[in-house]
């Protein structure tokens, strides 16, 4: 009876670790899409796109840290989420720019217009120990289309998890142009 109880142990220990393993691989994959911008459904575009296409402007605010006293603060992580909310019309991605406190330009996630494709999303990640946007970060994210579409959805979740408590919070793209 022994043996039996042990040999169940063993093929359900196998069971959740081998589950793991692909959860693991799944992540890995994302992770490796993100850092090589390789999705399919975001993908770069050759269109020059000039006065016949819709254009917006959005002005996301983010914070790489927040304070919680005069002198100590909280570390945040970013990840800029847009997303593609019309059924069956392309959205072109033009920019993906993030600003720090003094309104400088640390970054340019894309250096030319991306398709995102219809009910799709992508996003971007600004990690934990980046601090180079400060406390008043932001994006400037330029998007347009070739005819009316529904308005994309454009909005950055920063999150800290350390210690013992969890921070989670959502900041609304606003259009701006």
């Amino acid at each position: 009876m022994k043996s039996l109880f042990k040999t169940i142990i063993f093929i359900m220990l196998i069971i959740v670790f081998s589950g793991c393993e692909d959860e693991l691989k799944q992540t890995q994959n994302e992770t490796t899409k993100k850092q090589t911008n390789t999705y399919k459904h975001f993908k770069v575009s050759d269109v020059i796109i000039d006065t016949n296409y819709k254009k917006s402007e959005f002005y996301v605010p983010v914070y790489s840290h927040i304070f919680y006293a005069q002198d100590r603060y909280l570390k945040l992580a970013i990840t800029l989420s847009i997303r593609n909310t019309d059924l069956e019309k392309d959205l072109y991605v033009e920019s993906i720019d993030y600003y720090n406190t003094e309104g400088k330009l640390v970054k340019q996630f894309i250096k030319q217009a991306h398709i995102l494709e219809p009910m799709a999303s992508v996003d971007y990640v600004v990690n934990l120990d980046d601090m180079s946007g400060g406390s008043g970060a932001n994006f400037l994210i330029n998007v347009a289309s070739k005819n009316d579409i529904t308005q994309p959805i454009v909005q950055a979740i920063m999150i800290n998890n350390s210690g013992n408590s969890d921070l989670c919070f959502i900041t609304q793209g606003v259009i701006i142009k």
